[in-house]
């Protein structure tokens, strides 16, 4: 019975460091280095350089089953983690679907993002800014667009 209750012991020992080396890390640099390149996709954003009028904004993707996957928001000196509502890591783990998703607040300006995959040891860093216009500036484009337009109305 002890040779059991030291193997269960022995078990426990190596799952709960197994735990610890899968949490991702609360803050992470301007320029980490990712260790894989095929653990996941951003999709939305489509570029690493976006703009909204919207105070949230969906960050989506695509990945393999059984990631992790954490977001990060610069506060000025490093990406830090971005925390759910129980103060706790807000991460998801890639299903069987192969998609994850988090929606993200934005603050007025220029707001700077790092998505970091983890699986198995390795590790890849995806970053990407969202810029939340005024929507008075996108009133702007948009005159400026329809005013361009007019001008050839008729000449095509």
């Amino acid at each position: 019975m002890k040779y059991i209750g030291a193997i269960f012991a022995a078990i426990l020992v190596m799952l709960s460091g197994a735990a610890v080396y899968a949490a991702h890390p609360s803050t992470i640099g301007e320029a980490e280095s990712s260790t894989a390149s095929d653990l996941i996709v951003v999709k939305k954003p489509e570029t690493t350089n976006s703009a909204t009028t919207k105070t949230t904004y969906g960050v989506t993707g695509t990945g393999k089953n059984g990631v992790s996957v954490a977001y990060y928001k610069y506060d000025g000196s490093s990406y830090s983690v971005i925390l759910n509502s129980e103060g706790k890591t807000a991460n998801t783990k890639i299903g069987a679907a192969g998609v994850f998703y988090k929606q993200v607040s934005l603050s007025e300006g220029h707001n700077k993002f790092a998505v970091r995959a983890e699986y198995k040891g390795l590790s890849q860093v995806i970053y990407f800014d969202i810029n939340l216009l005024k929507k008075e500036v996108l009133d702007n484009v948009n005159s400026f667009t329809y005013d361009v337009q007019s001008i050839f109305t008729g000449w095509i």
